[in-house]
């Protein structure tokens, strides 16, 4: 019982998280959130089976970067080539649009043939069949070769025969598999259908750039194999599509393009730096000519000259520190292509040149120390070598190149030639399976979480107890008492203790009729009044079913309905008294005259609410209602009284005045707290004290904050 001083109770926070309370709401909803999973793992498997597969090709290149392929012809030839053989320019040249071309010019690929939709049915019918509708049109020719579209109708499958429409200015065209067909608008040469009669496909006729652009986003080119410094030197082209044969017929034609192309740029190359060379060399020899006619006539001028030790060493040094500089030129050419100026290779390059010419400015130095005639001659001496020396590694650069270009020897080697898998790489039918029963599971723990924390009323007993209320009832929801609603209109009882009184609920509300036994005793009352905040909580059909059981116990037992407004009691009884409360508060009628015996069971009398009033207030404070309280409260063992609800009026308040066992009944989830905590606030104002409370319809589900699911099981 709850004493009068408690006036202030705290409200429970449902919004604060409790991740226990989260799993157990989970769990009572185990089974709706299992049949969501099962929905969806069954849109995934028809998602997986009406999904197109695409199929992947892929060839594997071996790219030699260091051009060992020409280094037999010596290492100064191979840097000789500006050309950068490195896997990152390789994959830009076979993604490039310009490269592709030619691919999509030898297998026509601007022409775009599609199936033509049909119903959603026929489209299942055809996904789960797994025998798509193919053509292959090896060349179709329009007049204005741009967006051109046509539809093509199999009219016979056995003899491969077909229409085709152009859908611009609707002329039509009969040709034949393996044939060529023509018009006036257009030329079609089909190789291939795989299709019945009837069967439509529409085509489309697109510009190269277009065509080269949905290669491109098919086309994949990396770099494979354990990567290093210098790169591994090993690329994998890949090509997706639905055709497999289609996609390893392209790829094929990819990998045999960038073959020739290969071959022909370092030919081409070479061929660039031999017209070079032929161009330079006859004027390094003219230059060779003319320093060795001027040494010749120094000396000539001069007579013989005998050039010391030191003399001869100085030009030795100076001539070789000359060739390592020219040298140093080639090397940096070359390097200059694959790195930036901040590499450490090329930063090593730059100090080597720094040093070399820091050596030769030291040499010039000292060889102007000597006398006039041997340093001229050391000059002229050392341009002659330098000369000669530029001229033979000329030739012997022609001669290697000459080899080059006539055994086109190109830096790239197939591993691997272009393959179609048999499994398609997509749809992953595990994975997404695994995705949809994930999302499914998610998606329904969703939805179950938020019903949850939509619901406003009271879902546990400590709720109730943080109110400051004692629990004397907890009635589970009775799905017989949804039937006998149901059928109200029946000639059978309306009553849930009469018919199934072996009912879940009529069992609890056993339990509740021995605690207001023994609260009868304690606090010596016989008259015991049922309220609620609002309509609906189920006072009504605990306080007939309640009265049954205690009339079944031999108590002799009395009903009020003080609904005045809109009381029930009567037609749930199945009686036809038209005189009640009202009536008798009016002062018209004398007591006996409104009290009703049942004949549903025996020891229980019915005060039906009477006539429907809108004054019920005022005729409750007048003074027939005390003397009524106490004349039944002498001559039955317990009454039990269904007042309206208390929100809504305040007879619930006047009545209580005449009871001391005051009970509040509360729907389960759906009476909120706060509602609850007005009433007691209304009753608190008028120094009246609230017994206990009751708790009605308990989802028999429902196992949150969990005292309630024991009464449901």
């Amino acid at each position: 019982m709850v004493m009068p001083g408690m006036k202030n109770t705290a409200m429970i926070d449902k919004d604060e998280i409790d991740i226990f309370e989260y799993i157990k709401v989970i769990k009572d909803n185990r089974w709706f959130i299992i049949l969501c999973m099962a929905i969806f793992i069954v849109v995934g498997v028809c998602y997986v089976k009406l999904s197109t597969p695409v199929y992947q090709a892929n060839v594997i290149f071996k790219i030699d970067s260091d051009k060992s392929r020409i280094s037999n012809f010596g290492q100064n030839i191979a840097n000789l080539f500006s050309l950068s053989s490195s896997t990152t320019i390789e994959r830009e040249i076979i993604q490039s649009r310009g490269f592709l071309r030619k691919t999509i010019n030898e297998l026509n690929l601007t022409t775009v043939v599609t199936p033509q939709k049909t119903s959603f049915l026929n489209s299942i019918m055809a996904g789960l069949s797994r025998d798509p509708k193919v053509i292959t049109i090896d060349k179709l020719v329009t007049i204005k070769n741009d967006n051109e579209k046509f539809k093509l109708v199999v009219t016979n499958e056995k003899l491969g025969r077909y229409t085709l429409t152009n859908m611009t200015t609707k002329r039509k065209l009969n040709g034949e598999v393996g044939k060529l067909a023509t018009n006036s608008d257009s030329t079609i040469f089909v190789s291939s259908i795989n299709a019945k009669k009837g069967d439509v496909f529409n085509i489309s006729k697109i510009d190269s750039y277009q065509a080269a652009i949905n290669l491109q986003n098919r086309l994949q080119v990396k770099e494979i194999g354990k990567s290093s410094l210098s790169g591994t030197g090993i690329l994998e082209i890949s090509l997706t599509g639905t055709n497999k044969n289609k996609i390893q017929h392209i790829l094929a034609n990819i990998s045999d393009n960038y073959l020739l192309f290969n071959k022909k740029r370092y030919a081409l190359e070479a061929e660039r730096s031999l017209a070079f060379l032929h161009a330079e060399i006859p004027i390094v020899k003219k230059r060779l000519v003319l320093s060795e006619n001027k040494l010749e006539k120094y000396r000539e001028s001069n007579g013989s000259v005998d050039l010391s030790i030191e003399s001869k060493l100085a030009l030795g040094s100076l001539t070789n520190i000359e060739t390592q500089l020219n040298e140093l030129v080639y090397e940096e050419s070359n390097v200059a292509t694959k790195y930036t100026k901040k590499h450490p290779i090329y930063i090593a390059l730059i100090n080597k040149r720094k040093i070399l010419l820091t050596e030769k400015a030291r040499l010039s130095k000292k060889i102007d120390k000597f006398p006039t005639t041997q340093r001229e001659i050391l000059r002229l001496t050392r341009v002659v070598k330098s000369d000669s020396q530029i001229y033979n590694q000329l030739k012997q650069k022609e001669q290697e190149l000459s080899v080059v270009k006539q055994t086109a020897i190109g830096t790239v080697t197939i591993l691997d030639s272009a393959h179609s898998f048999s499994q398609p790489i997509k749809p992953k039918k595990t994975l997404i399976v695994i995705m949809f029963t994930f999302l499914g599971f998610i998606i329904s723990t969703v939805i179950v979480l938020l019903r949850y924390m939509m619901i406003k009323g009271i879902i546990s007993t400590n709720e109730i107890n943080d109110l400051g209320f004692e629990i004397y009832g907890n009635i589970p929801y009775s799905k017989n008492q949804k039937k006998i609603v149901k059928n109200k209109n029946d000639e059978d009882t309306n009553l849930l203790a009469i018919k199934y009184h072996d009912d879940i609920a009529i069992e609890a509300l056993r339990l509740l009729r021995t605690n207001i036994y023994f609260l009868q005793k304690k606090m010596d009352a016989k008259v015991v009044m049922l309220c609620s905040p609002d309509v609906g909580a189920g006072k009504s059909f605990i306080t007939t079913n309640l009265a049954i059981l205690f009339a079944k116990s031999g108590k002799k037992v009395l009903v009020i309905d003080a609904n005045m407004k809109n009381g029930s009691i009567a037609s749930i009884f199945s009686i036809k008294a038209t005189l009640g409360l009202s009536d008798y508060l009016k002062g018209d009628i004398t007591l006996d005259t409104i009290i009703t015996s049942s004949q549903l069971v025996n020891n229980l009398d019915v005060i039906c609410c009477g006539g429907f009033v809108d004054n019920s207030s005022e005729l409750l404070m007048t003074p027939k209602l005390e003397s009524l309280m106490t004349k039944v409260s002498s001559d039955y063992d317990i009454v039990i009284i269904d007042t309206p609800a208390s929100l809504a009026t305040s007879d619930s308040v006047l009545i209580s005045e005449f009871c001391k066992l005051r009970l509040v009944v509360g729907y389960f989830s759906k009476t909120s707290q706060k509602e609850i905590m007005t009433l007691k606030k209304i009753f608190l104002k008028n120094d009246i004290d609230i017994t206990g409370f009751i708790v009605n319809g308990i989802d028999q589900k429902s196992s949150i904050n969990c005292e309630f699911s024991h009464y449901t099981k």
